[in-house]
């Protein structure tokens, strides 16, 4: 059983107007954040987005360009401050653990302890690698170790000082899929159980969301929308944040008097100006109906995914098929006519320069 760790005294990270840029590239513009003590937060966007910048100018590995980074309200970097990265109390793990080869496991996590004496930098080492469970992997070298264990390693070096602030860059990105999701459950509980303020960068949507109190979702520099994770699924700023978290099936719509009309149906559309716009429905919004009660399609592909069926249903009035997510018998396959029933509460409608 992983021991309890001793409690952190977690602090807030906060992220005023910064802007950095790396010669014409812009690649933090005017981003206003705050992490809260003690959260969990996630930033989630594409490559180059500016998440990394950013959990590097936390860490002061970067310096703003404008604006001011804070913590616990006190400014690290900015116009009238600079804190080297040592002296911030910031922990940090790094996308290839950084582990020392030519270390032990012991001898690597005590790297982050250097200011104390040797034997009780030892004992604080011991008990960060007990945390993570690796107690009797204290002697191995990194190249003797699994990828998911070199990564509770360099969990257990950032932890050993006990910051106030971790900061984790795509962690899990080198792990296969059954061993990520098992090392993302022990990282989530292991941040809870120390109660540290985090931030982490990740590319993954479904990992954003299995970690994270909120997400910061990113795009091109600019912060476009801060919230829970359901906040961000079931409520997307536009449609490119809701393209970010699901497969859509997109179809062209016409707004009036906050009705969308498509070819799919007539949904709501409160608040879009009238004109052109865009309905967007979720895969899992479609199910299989009665002769007569739905909209009638055809199958021209069925695949199989395991949990689910993947039907591509041609319907009239659309130039691309509908993808469907279904639990099926047998009988429904390539040319199957179909009627389908639309969930309106899967379908979302923006503005077309909201795309």
């Amino acid at each position: 059983m992983r021991q309890h760790a001793p409690v952190s005294f977690a602090k807030s990270l906060g992220f005023e107007d910064v802007h950095l840029a790396f010669g014409a590239v812009e690649a933090v513009r005017g981003v206003t954040l705050e992490v809260r003590p003690g959260e969990v937060m996630c930033l989630l966007g594409p490559s180059g987005c500016g998440k990394t910048t950013l959990l590097r100018l936390a860490a002061g590995i970067q310096t703003p360009d404008r604006g001011r980074v804070l913590i616990d309200g006190r400014e690290v970097a900015g116009p009238n401050a600079f804190v080297p990265p040592e002296r911030r109390g910031v922990g940090l793990v790094f996308q290839d653990y950084a582990l020392f080869p030519h270390l032990t496991v012991l001898q690597n996590v005590m790297f982050g302890l250097a200011g104390l004496p040797r034997a009780a930098a030892a004992a604080e080492a011991r008990r960060a690698i007990e945390r993570v469970d690796l107690a009797g992997s204290a002697d191995a070298y990194p190249h003797e170790l699994s990828g998911g264990q070199q990564q509770r390693v360099a969990l257990a070096r950032a932890l050993a000082p006990r910051p106030g602030i971790l900061l984790l860059d795509e962690p899990f990105s080198g792990l296969d899929r059954r061993l990520r999701d098992q090392v993302r459950t022990d990282t989530h509980a292991l941040l809870r159980d120390v109660r540290a303020t985090a931030m982490l960068v990740t590319h993954d949507p479904e990992e954003a969301m299995r970690l994270a109190d909120r997400i910061a979702l990113l795009r091109a520099g600019r912060l476009v929308q801060l919230g829970t994770p359901e906040q961000l699924y079931r409520a997307p700023a536009d449609l490119g944040v809701a393209r970010f978290f699901c497969e859509l099936n997109e179809c062209p719509a016409r707004v009036a008097n906050g009705v969308a009309d498509t070819p799919i149906g007539r949904f709501p559309a409160p608040g879009l100006p009238d004109g052109e716009a865009v309905a967007a429905l979720r895969p899992q919004g479609i199910r299989l109906t009665r002769a007569g009660g739905g909209l009638p399609g055809r199958v021209i592909e069925r695949r199989f995914l395991g949990e689910v069926d993947l039907l591509l249903v041609a319907v009239e009035g659309l130039d691309a098929p509908l993808a469907a997510r279904l639990r099926l018998g047998e009988g429904v396959g390539a040319g199957t006519d179909v009627h389908l029933a639309i969930d309106a509460g899967e379908v979302l409608v923006f503005a077309l320069s909201g795309s």
